[in-house]
């Protein structure tokens, strides 16, 4: 009576690629850290950066920590995320590709689950891989 047992499972998150014929996914990513897919939310940025200018490369180095979002304690993925800036689009549709150099930036990703419980933010499943 009283016994705990605690159960210790090694994970580590993986990149999750989908199926080169789902082609508005191709060159891109999701974080699966056991059965939990993990997102990227724009509350995590720096509040000058647009969602889709992140990538994430393919040796990131992830760590898991313990966050709380919404009163529910969570493991969230903490790493260096780039951040390839877009410039200027402002009335334009395309526009001649110029070279960027990128940024690193320390990011989080959370839970799918828990994403829109912190205010009005963009979010994203899939990142483009760098």
């Amino acid at each position: 009576k009283g016994d705990t047992v605690e159960l210790h499972i090694p994970l580590r998150p993986k990149l999750i690629e989908a199926h080169p014929l789902v082609e508005e996914l191709r060159n891109q990513v999701t974080v699966m850290y056991g059965p939990i897919v993990y997102c990227l939310e724009s509350v995590d940025l720096p509040e000058d950066v647009r969602i889709y200018e992140v990538y994430i490369p393919k040796n990131v180095n992830l760590t898991p920590i313990k966050i709380s979002i919404a009163d529910e304690n969570m493991v969230a993925l903490e790493g260096m995320l780039r951040i390839y800036r877009a410039g200027s689009w402002e009335k334009k549709l395309y526009k001649e590709y110029k070279s960027r150099k990128p940024q690193e930036i320390k990011t989080r990703l959370i839970p799918y689950y828990a994403w829109g419980n912190r205010g009005p933010s963009e979010m994203t499943v899939w990142l483009p891989l760098d």
